[in-house]
C-alpha cells in the first residue's frame, strides 16, 4: 500500500520580506486605515459610529516600530519593522510571538498595499460596539502601549518577618466556604 502524504488544510503564503522603516511609519497606518474605511468597510453594520480612524504614539521599541490604531471596527496595537529585535518576516493570517517588555504577545501577520506592504497587529478588543468615542479608545490603546512597554510588576516576596504568623491551621479544603462565618465546624 502507498503511503499518502499529510497536507494541511491551509497553507499560508509565503512571507513577505518587509523592508524597514526609516522614520515613523505613523502618517502611512494613518492613510492606509482611512482609505481601508472609505474603500472597503464603508456601511457595514458593525461598524462603530462613535470612532474614526487614528494611528498615534508610534515609538521605536526594540530597534522596531510598535503604536496604536483606532478605526471604527478594531482597536489593535500595531507593529511595523524598523530594523530591529521584534518583527520576523510572518505570512500574512499567520501569528507571530513578539517579545515585548510585559511579555510574549501573540501578533497577526497582514499585509496591506504599496503604501503599507507588512503589518503585525495584536487587536485590543472583539468588538468596539462599547466604545464610547474616540477619547475612549484612545486612552484604552496608551493604556495598552504603556503597559506593553513596561516590564511586569515583581512577585510580592515573603511576608516581612516581624509580621506574626497564624497559629492556627488554614482549612484548605474547597468545602470551607459552606462553613459559618468560614471558620471549621466544631470550633
Amino acid at each position: 500500500m502507498m503511503e499518502q502524504l499529510r497536507r494541511p488544510a491551509r497553507t499560508p503564503p509565503p512571507a513577505l520580506h518587509a523592508q524597514a522603516w526609516d522614520t515613523s511609519p505613523m502618517a502611512a497606518v494613518q492613510q492606509w486605515f482611512e482609505s481601508v474605511l472609505a474603500e472597503r468597510m464603508s456601511g457595514l453594520p458593525f461598524l462603530n459610529p462613535a470612532l474614526s480612524v487614528h494611528a498615534f504614539d508610534f515609538r521605536r521599541v526594540e530597534g522596531d516600530w510598535l503604536g496604536g490604531v483606532v478605526t471604527p471596527w478594531s482597536v489593535q496595537l500595531m507593529l511595523l519593522p524598523g530594523g530591529g529585535e521584534l518583527w520576523t518576516d510572518t505570512p500574512a493570517g499567520s501569528r507571530s510571538l513578539v517579545t515585548l517588555p510585559v511579555g510574549t504577545l501573540p501578533f497577526i501577520a497582514d499585509e496591506g498595499d504599496a503604501r503599507l506592504p507588512a503589518f503585525q497587529y495584536f487587536p485590543l478588543l472583539n468588538t468596539v460596539t462599547g466604545i464610547a468615542d474616540d477619547q475612549a479608545a484612545r486612552a484604552l490603546v496608551q493604556d495598552a502601549l504603556a503597559t506593553a512597554c513596561q516590564p511586569p510588576a515583581a512577585a510580592t516576596g515573603p511576608a516581612p518577618a516581624d509580621t506574626p504568623a497564624s497559629s492556627s491551621p488554614v482549612d484548605t479544603s474547597r468545602r470551607r466556604f459552606l462553613r459559618f462565618g468560614g471558620t471549621p465546624a466544631g470550633r
